[in-house]
């Protein structure tokens, strides 16, 4: 639990929202007491004004909290803190959705998609759905979104027997085939992208579903797919979601509201199915080794979330000059 209000994120239900509700809910997120606390905790001040200068203040002023400089998460250096600016980045973010996101809303969606990552973080997140869906959450299809970047290694001690040149979705496709077994043979269909990424989509019955595995391909020349690419590649390749429909994604706590906002971004502007996200406590998860990780991974990935909420603002913008109509 945090000191701080907790901050809804984001709400799109199907149908989608009118654009200054969106503005609204993401003013709410950017203003409030837990983000303050924490960009004054950093030496900043988040700014009076519009909504856009807000963003494109903190987007500038969230460097101070980047461990990546442009590379991969696994090659990230944290830097080390004293025990109660920890805590207060704990306190902070935990109220800003980087935790604490564990149960869906509803009880029913169309399609649950277990978002990829390394070679642990797919197993877990594919055994956190397949525990969704024995605690009284129903679908009809399960989806594990990849890409065709290989892996990096991983001890022998973490993922034993793992292949060297793994990649993003062969490691869905293991670990959601320990979480939902196959009834029947796999199927698979791939191609390649005009501008020459490759891609697949392999798929198999369990029990009274089907579960689908996409490697997707990147739509930015030169760069790996990343998580909107991947729910691109879903809707693309798979199943183009209706406006009547519920998506559930799944990922890891910390992920939430990036992911989540991505989400949104990607396919609930343009499509107006309705998004939802959850991810796993890194703290109790027991198909989550690796424990909490560093306080530093959360300021990174508030910083994504800051990202995130940007480039969504900026969407919401241009499909309303678009159609001005509700997007």
């Amino acid at each position: 639990m945090t000191s701080f209000p907790v901050v809804p994120l984001p709400n799109w239900p199907a149908g989608g929202l009118p654009s200054g509700m969106m503005s609204d809910q993401i003013r709410e997120w950017v203003e409030s007491p837990a983000l303050a606390a924490l960009v004054k905790a950093f030496g900043g001040e988040v700014p009076d004004g519009p909504l856009t200068d807000q963003l494109a203040y903190l987007e500038g002023f969230s460097a101070v909290w980047d461990s990546r400089a442009g590379g991969e998460r696994f090659n990230a250096r944290y830097r080390d803190y004293t025990d109660d600016i920890d805590g207060l980045i704990m306190d902070t973010t935990g109220a800003l959705g980087l935790a604490d996101r564990q149960r869906p809303q509803r009880s029913h969606y169309d399609h649950v998609l277990v978002l990829g990552g390394g070679r642990i973080t797919g197993r877990a997140r594919s055994r956190y759905a397949a525990h969704l869906l024995e605690t009284g959450v129903s679908t009809e299809t399960v989806v594990g979104l990849g890409s065709l970047r290989v892996l990096p290694p991983a001890g022998e001690s973490v993922d034993p027997g793992s292949a060297a040149d793994l990649t993003e979705g062969d490691a869905m496709q293991r670990g959601l085939r320990e979480a939902f077994a196959a009834t029947g043979p796999t199927e698979e269909r791939a191609g390649t992208t005009a501008d020459g990424n490759d891609w697949w989509v392999r798929s198999y019955p369990c029990a009274d579903r089907t579960v689908y595995v996409v490697a997707a391909p990147s739509r930015r020349p030169g760069q790996r797919a990343n998580t909107a690419d991947t729910l691109h590649g879903w809707a693309d390749l798979v199943r183009r979601p209706t406006a009547a429909e519920t998506v559930l994604l799944v990922t890891t706590d910390l992920y939430v509201p990036f992911q989540h906002v991505d989400a949104i971004t990607t396919l609930g502007v343009e499509l107006r199915c309705g998004i939802e996200t959850v991810g796993f406590d890194r703290r109790s998860f027991a198909h989550w080794p690796s424990g909490p990780g560093d306080p530093g991974e959360l300021l990174q990935e508030t910083r994504s979330a800051i990202h995130s909420l940007q480039r969504l603002l900026d969407r919401v913008a241009d499909a309303e000059r678009m159609s001005d109509v509700e997007v």
